[in-house]
């Protein structure tokens, strides 16, 4: 029998603060992933150049296509957070999750903190319903699967 990868379906998943408070009308996310930057260490008379490792950048969340509710706390916690300056962090009760599953979330490193820095655009068509999207930048550690 040919194995096949696990299916991620997104009928499963979710984003919230903390372990249950959902951030309602969620339709999209993504996380870009990490980046390892190299730093380039050729001297003069060097024909190829010589690289090494540098630091890494942790990436950026989005949450896109998200239900526009001006009364939801979660999604106005997210707005809070771009015009107060506070940064996410990895809690137990308040750290942001992002759902794979039913039982398996990416959230930020112990060390590592979400830079909220967009928040509350609106869009919204005659015929449709109001959406909103927020955007974040990871930063000290990387997003990690718990």
């Amino acid at each position: 029998m040919a194995e096949r990868a696990t299916i991620l379906n997104g009928s499963f998943q979710k984003v919230t603060l903390g372990a249950t408070s959902k951030i309602l009308g969620a339709g999209k996310y993504s996380l870009s992933g990490i980046t390892r930057k190299t730093i380039d260490a050729s001297e003069f008379g060097v024909d190829v150049d010589i690289f090494d490792w540098g630091s890494m950048d942790g990436g950026t969340i989005a949450l896109t296509d998200v239900l526009f509710d001006p009364t939801d706390p979660q999604q106005n916690t997210l707005r809070d957070c771009v015009l107060n300056r506070t940064k996410l962090i990895n809690s137990v009760t308040s750290g942001i999750r992002f759902w794979l599953n039913s039982t398996s979330y990416m959230t930020i490193g112990t060390s590592g903190e979400i830079l909220m820095t967009g928040a509350f655009k609106v869009d919204a068509d005659r015929s449709g319903l109001a959406k909103t999207s927020f955007e974040g930048k990871v930063s000290g550690a990387g997003m990690y699967i718990v």
